[in-house]
């Protein structure tokens, strides 16, 4: 083999693994990106956004629960108070 020769199979074996390298490549990115599409309209995909919507929606109910809780708990302990003057009322009242 002369060395032409060499030159012309070595220029298209770089070639041909140059045109090989970017088909695979683009071969592997289209099927990725059909991958996500798939994901991305799957059922599974929106069922997921809906349960994370319920559970923002449900978080916000409990912290204003949570208020609504404190709240009443701070009225009872001023009743409880004022149960317990009432109370040494009625003795100082029932004693005279």
């Amino acid at each position: 083999m002369s060395n032409l020769e060499q030159i012309f199979i070595m220029i298209g074996a770089i070639a041909g693994s140059t045109a090989l390298w970017k088909f695979f490549e683009t071969r592997m990115r289209i099927k990725a990106e059909q991958r996500k599409e798939m994901f991305d309209n799957s059922d599974s995909s929106q069922y997921r956004e809906d349960l994370k919507e319920r559970v923002e929606k449900l978080t916000k109910q409990l912290e204003e629960a949570n208020k609504k809780i404190l709240a009443l708990t701070e009225k009872v302990s001023a009743l409880e108070v004022e149960n317990k003057f009432l109370q040494k009322e009625i003795d100082i009242l029932k004693s005279k």
